[in-house]
């Protein structure tokens, strides 16, 4: 009995260890998210995409488009993307565009056809390159010259929605942590106190036929005559 109340206390203790680390883990995750969030956003904001690029004299052509789709499940059901990157030239060099993601479907990828592309193989497009140095992060550089046949002011506005999305994912891990610790942890604690307390009794100490004591006689004798010093000796009956 007392091997099995111990077993029960450690894992109780196991658990209660797991699901703090889990609410201390997903709290700092959703501070460093929170701090992140708000420092990309806030840098998006002070952004003048007008005086950090200009356009090019020149069109860039499309010499390539490169695809591949992705699904993801976010527990309301599946969804499937496509993502595009393109290889485009300007004056005999050949550069890669950044990634362009966009919804395909609300369901499985085999369920549905991909998107058209916004770009297709021997377009003439506009394209800038950067007058500052370095390029903010917020701009989503394809490559290493920052030219872009995606207008940065665009960039712009994604970067701040990126910031928005990553304070907003920061605010529900940390909401998730709290109660991990503050409401889920202390139950857990509680159910164990009980569960540790509610333990199978020892043999004798229930009620019950098994465990009725006699009293010694007038003469200091218990049910078989052995003579009692100054305590009740209990004789299990039906023995």
């Amino acid at each position: 009995m007392r091997a099995c109340s111990i077993g029960l206390s450690l894992a109780y203790a196991c658990c209660l260890a797991i699901v703090t680390l889990i609410g201390f883990s997903a709290i700092t995750t959703g501070i460093v998210l929170l701090i992140e969030g708000d420092h990309y956003g806030d840098t998006a904001e002070d952004l003048n995409p007008r005086a950090d690029f200009s356009k090019l004299p020149e069109s860039c052509i499309i010499e390539d488009v490169i695809h591949s789709h992705r699904e993801e499940e976010d527990g309301h059901g599946h969804h499937c993307y496509d993502d595009y990157s393109y290889m485009f030239s300007y004056q005999g060099s050949r550069y890669r565009s950044r990634g362009n993601t966009a919804l395909r479907y609300d369901g499985v990828c085999s369920a549905s056809q991909r998107r058209s592309p916004v770009f297709v193989v021997g377009e003439e497009v506009p394209c800038w390159k950067p007058n500052i140095s370095p390029v903010p992060a917020q701009y989503n550089c394809g490559n290493d010259m920052c030219y872009k046949i995606f207008d940065p002011e665009n960039e712009v506005d994604i970067a701040k929605d990126t910031g928005d999305a990553m304070e907003a994912a920061g605010i529900s891990s940390l909401v998730f942590g709290i109660l991990c610790c503050c409401c889920c942890s202390p139950a857990l604690w509680f159910a164990g106190k009980r569960g540790h307390a509610a333990g199978p009794p020892m043999p004798g100490m229930h009620g019950g036929p098994q465990g009725s004591v006699e009293a010694p006689d007038q003469h200091g004798k218990g049910p078989q005559g052995q003579v009692v010093q100054g305590r009740v000796i209990g004789q299990v009956q039906g023995a």
